[in-house]
């Protein structure tokens, strides 16, 4: 009788929930490190962090780092992490290093601008990164990455950048970025996020960044968030191998991103040099270069006053767009309003309704496929650019289907396209 009590208790401690809770540790002071600090809670091996409300300011002078492997969570009351005062001025404010699942919620990570010229300063050159979450070669699995009333600002480098690349910052974007990856996929989920005022301090620092060159895939989501001021693209996800790329985007708004390279005087042939021009970036950027399609959703965005592309999506691999966007509004962009190119084989199908824009709307297919767009209920201020580069006057290259919308300018077509 004792042994099959003993042997009850033991199965109820394996099986118990509170035999597998997280380290929890609180943060009770905002001092950069020592008892209470969240430094301390960061080394201690917690799991589930927890600021005070007492704490208003956490003040740290090198960066935030968790060593761990296992999923890390942390919740504030609208605390702010103030890395205004790093000595390096280069270093992110945070970092996971080992490609840990990051859960944060009611934190602002405010770089300040730097040591530069002052807060938020737009010459913020050599500054970090607020979250960057790093992922080694050997992950498997998927990397999670979810933020909510989370705002990242003032740094000089990329607002929040995720990266499964051995090159780190030097992985460029596409096909031609090099560098490998895991095998991991990346999903991020992003709820009442402000990322404003970053990347202003060097060449292609993007708001948010996903870098991924194993043959995983990213899967995207956001809502209610926006994307201010950013000096590259507000969003990039770029998946520069074998995967696929899926997000879904709404009521999110993204102004002003992309204009880092007109800071100052600009000079070609530097780094802000693209063949002669200024290397402005977009509101939203999706690259897509290996093997594997792009699917998405947009709901509700407004994309004003971005200084290249508002959307901006390629396609280089084998695979096609499944896109839908549904209730934009897009203004004073400078260059398409939505742009979607698919460079290899495959179809470029997408669907719009109730689009606004004063700019131009871009789709093409350059390889073995056809262009099959539909649009319900929209006002296009300037062209809508359809092109089947590979379909030749016997060849179907796609179908064009309007239906209560107004082109003000042309119906550029390319290829033998039918319009129904």
């Amino acid at each position: 009788m004792r042994s099959i009590l003993a042997s009850s208790l033991l199965v109820s401690l394996l099986v118990s929930p509170s035999a597998f809770a997280a380290p929890v540790a609180k943060v009770t002071n905002g001092n950069n490190d020592g008892a209470g600090s969240l430094r301390a809670a960061l080394a201690g091996g917690a799991t589930k962090i927890i600021i005070n409300p007492s704490v208003s300011t956490i003040v740290v002078t090198e960066t935030l780092e968790y060593t761990g492997t296992a999923p890390l969570s942390i919740s504030g009351t609208g605390q702010t992490i103030d890395g205004s005062g790093l000595t390096d001025n280069s270093a992110p404010i945070f970092e996971v290093t080992d490609g840990a699942d990051l859960s944060i919620s009611k934190v602002t990570f405010d770089a300040g601008g730097g040591n530069a010229s002052g807060p938020y300063s737009r010459e913020n050159q050599g500054g970090g990164k607020g979250i960057f979450v790093d992922v080694p070669f050997d992950r498997t699995g998927v990397v999670s990455v979810e933020l909510t009333n989370v705002t990242v600002m003032g740094t000089g480098n990329h607002g929040v950048h995720v990266s499964d690349c051995t090159l780190g910052d030097d992985c460029g974007g596409g096909s031609g970025g090099g560098g490998n990856g895991s095998t991991a996929s990346i999903e991020v989920r992003l709820v009442d996020v402000v990322i404003i005022d970053n990347g202003n301090g060097k060449q292609d620092a993007d708001g948010f960044r996903v870098d991924d060159r194993g043959d995983g895939s990213i899967t995207f989501f956001a809502t209610n968030s926006a994307f201010i001021d950013n000096g590259a693209d507000g969003i990039e996800l770029d998946e520069g191998n074998n995967g696929d790329v899926v997000f879904h985007v709404s009521n999110t708004i993204f102004d002003f991103n992309g204009e880092y390279c007109l800071i100052g005087d600009f000079v070609p042939g530097d780094d802000c040099d693209d063949d002669g021009d200024p290397d402005v970036d977009d509101a939203f950027d999706v690259d897509e270069a290996g093997d594997g399609s792009v699917i998405g959703r947009v709901v509700g965005l407004t994309v004003i006053n971005n200084f290249d592309e508002g959307l901006d999506f390629d396609e280089e691999g084998v695979g096609g767009f499944d896109l839908d966007v549904v209730n934009l509004y897009a203004e004073n962009n400078a260059d398409e309003s939505v742009k979607a190119s698919e460079e290899d084989d495959g179809n470029t199908v997408v669907r719009l309704r109730n689009v606004t824009t004063d700019g131009d709307l871009e789709f093409e297919e350059e390889g073995v496929g056809i262009v099959d767009v539909a649009i319900n209920g929209s006002y296009i201020g300037d062209d809508m650019k359809l092109a089947a580069e590979n379909a030749g006057p016997d060849t179907t290259g796609g179908f064009y289907k309007a239906r209560g919308t107004t082109v003000v300018d042309d119906l550029d077509i390319e290829g033998n396209i039918d319009i129904l």
